[in-house]
């Protein structure tokens, strides 16, 4: 988590940004974990890459409790491109420690009928234990989509960009 300001221009590569300053654009970078984008009226912004790893740490969690510290009351998000359980098989040990955590929904089952991961659901259900309303969904599979970069679909390296700003 880097909370990033006046005086503080950049910080180290972490998979959550926050920020109370109108002066600055958070970036995160994905090709298959979820881009999830925080914004509140009063002014703090946040910007999370929600891999499996970083949802079991909590990391949507401590990016909304670092904008409330900056002043943010009412939080809403958003889930960019991510990929979906259809084409994500999951270790059976893995998924349930994410059950534990997040909830039942979180798993899912691949296209074959294999065990997945259901990281949109996984993004919601941690939103909804912060607290945080998931406002838009876009509803998109990078993994199915030629439109987006893949490391599941075809081990790209390439990743692409979610920036968060306020005008």
């Amino acid at each position: 988590m880097v909370v990033v300001g006046p005086g503080v221009p950049a910080g180290p590569p972490a998979d959550a940004l926050v920020s109370s300053s109108a002066d600055c654009g958070l970036a995160v970078f994905t090709a298959d974990c979820a881009p999830v984008a925080l914004a509140s009226a009063e002014g703090p912004i946040g910007a999370v890459h929600a891999g499996w790893r970083g949802l079991q740490a909590g990391v949507v969690g401590a990016a909304v409790e670092a904008m409330r510290r900056l002043g943010a009351v009412q939080i809403s998000a958003a889930l960019g491109p991510c990929i979906h359980p259809e084409c994500y098989e999951f270790s059976s040990a893995d998924l349930a420690g994410l059950v534990n955590l997040l909830g039942g929904s979180v798993a899912g089952l691949t296209s074959r009928g294999a065990p997945a991961l259901d990281v949109p659901a996984a993004v919601a259900a941690a939103l909804g234990q912060a607290g945080v309303e998931l406002a838009y969904d876009m509803a998109l599979c990078t993994a199915c989509s030629e439109q987006h970069w893949s490391h599941r679909r075809t081990a790209d390296r390439q990743r692409q960009a979610m920036i968060v700003w306020r005008p």
